[in-house]
């Protein structure tokens, strides 16, 4: 069964969304850009490997599927852009 998570804009220091006692199974992402915005996702804490990144134009909606992509050392998120708005579906 999957769950929807939104993730709000966070600024330049994002969020930490998981911890790594939380593993997480991503099958989609979807970003809802108001004005221009970036959602830049990281497997473990702020400073852990970039794993997804998507760049949306102002006034735009993206989604990108996945076959599933495992977050075992925790998920952080960070979306910038005015009133942008970033969707995992989680597994």
């Amino acid at each position: 069964m999957s769950v929807l998570k939104e993730v709000t804009v966070s600024a330049a220091v994002g969020k930490q969304v998981f911890t790594s006692a939380q593993p997480q199974v991503v099958e989609s992402v979807s970003l809802k850009a108001v004005s221009a915005c970036t959602v830049t996702i990281r497997d473990g804490y702020a400073s852990g490997d970039v794993v997804i990144e998507m760049i949306g134009a102002s006034g735009t909606s993206i989604q990108h599927q996945f076959e599933g992509i495992r977050f075992d050392k925790g998920m952080h998120v960070k979306v910038i852009g005015t009133n942008g708005k970033c969707y995992l579906e989680l597994n």
